[in-house]
């Protein structure tokens, strides 16, 4: 997991080698998007930091995002191959 300072670090170093105007493609999830709901569907907020770590640490780690856009790269590319 990184943290938003570490993670602002990268995007200024992909800046720096591959210019401000270069195209990017980005999913950012932040402790807001780790969010429960009540039975009436409002939003619960957690307050435990280290669930909201796991979570996030889990969602970093998990293979099968990383699968799913390279599989999105690979079909485009065949469409204009």
């Amino acid at each position: 997991m990184s943290t938003l300072s570490q993670l602002k670090q990268r995007i200024d170093k992909l800046i720096e080698t591959q210019g401000e105007e270069s195209p990017v493609a980005a999913f950012i999830y932040t402790k807001e998007d780790v969010v429960q709901y009540d039975d009436d569907f409002n939003e619960v907020e957690i307050e435990d930091d280290m669930i909201i770590e796991d979570v996030l640490y889990n969602v970093e780690d998990t293979d099968w995002i990383y699968t799913q856009i390279q599989d999105s790269i690979d079909d485009e590319l065949s469409h204009r191959s």
